[in-house]
């Protein structure tokens, strides 16, 4: 049955398309770009840091294993369409944030550090890199909502269907941004010093 629909359909459509395919290929590799920024001035911190502190030892190893792990990780736009890999691409982010925050957060505290104009621009940079990759992931988001969005229309979700065009993975809503439910029952709270 679908070979038939096919040899009837392939002749008579164009070439199928997704509407908004290439702005989510620029917009992917705009992410990529602002994550391969952030892993050179995460380079430059360790280069940095790990001469003079003991105590950041531990955490300088962990952010030389989250960018070990995610150098293992192929980030060709062309592999980030499998939700896998995209995912294990998402962790490994995440992951290597979390070490160059907890890195940034003890080395400031370093009093040697905290006077030198060189860390003191590195944070700048890395500030700036980390706003940057969010809005290039909220524009990535909104492309690839536009994207499903066509393939999820007629004619266009007879032909992805036909061709097995897939929708293409989100990064979601930062890490930073996500808020628990605010509690409104003060009722029970009164007498004590719970939140």
């Amino acid at each position: 049955m679908s070979l038939v629909a096919v040899a009837l359909l392939g002749g008579c459509l164009p070439r199928f398309v997704p509407v908004d395919d290439a702005e989510v290929s620029a917009a992917l590799k705009e992410v990529l770009q602002q994550y391969q920024k952030r892993a050179e001035l995460a380079r430059e911190l360790i280069t940095l840091v790990q001469p003079v502190s003991n105590r950041t030892d531990a955490l300088v190893a962990a952010v030389m294993d989250a960018q070990a792990d995610l150098d293992c990780i192929r980030t060709a736009p062309e592999t980030m369409v499998d939700r896998v890999a995209f995912e294990r691409f998402k962790i490994a982010q995440r992951q290597l944030g979390d070490a160059l925050s907890g890195l940034l957060v003890e080395s400031g505290n370093d009093r040697r550090f905290h006077k030198d104009p060189r860390f003191r621009s590195l944070v700048r940079q890395l500030g700036g890199v980390d706003r940057q990759i969010n809005v290039a992931r909220q524009a990535y988001d909104e492309a690839v909502d536009r994207y499903n969005a066509s393939l999820n229309v007629f004619p266009r979700d007879v032909e992805a269907r036909i061709l097995a065009v897939h929708e293409r993975p989100e990064f979601g809503p930062a890490a930073g941004t996500t808020t628990r439910q605010l509690r409104t029952d003060f009722g029970s709270l009164r007498g004590s010093m719970r939140v």
